[in-house]
């Protein structure tokens, strides 16, 4: 008994480390949208960028506001959102910029 009781706490201090911090808190299992800045324009277009983290051991990709303008190909923001998806081990933040 005590191996699995041992076993569950180690799971759940490694799943942790890919579990990113929200203005909500942590959470083992997170989906959330925060808004990060609103200007005056508007636009159709939406371009999208990420990150994923593995484990807390493995974090790739660029999730910049660059990155997503020009997956998106907007040359005028109106807005950015910072898209998080927490499931324990595996962790994604994606930040979305639409404009025209």
């Amino acid at each position: 008994m005590k191996k699995v009781i041992l076993l569950a706490v180690s799971t759940l201090m490694l799943g942790a480390c890919a579990t990113p911090a929200t203005e909500a808190g942590m959470a083992l299992f997170a989906q959330t949208t925060q808004p990060l800045m609103v200007t005056g324009n508007t636009g159709t277009k939406v371009g999208r960028a990420c990150a994923t983290n593995v484990l807390g051991l493995l974090v790739s990709g660029d999730m910049s506001v660059e990155a997503a303008k020009k997956n998106g190909r907007i040359t005028q923001v109106a807005s950015i959102d910072k898209e998080i998806k927490g499931y324990a081990v595996y962790a994604e933040v994606c930040t979305v910029v639409t404009g025209r």
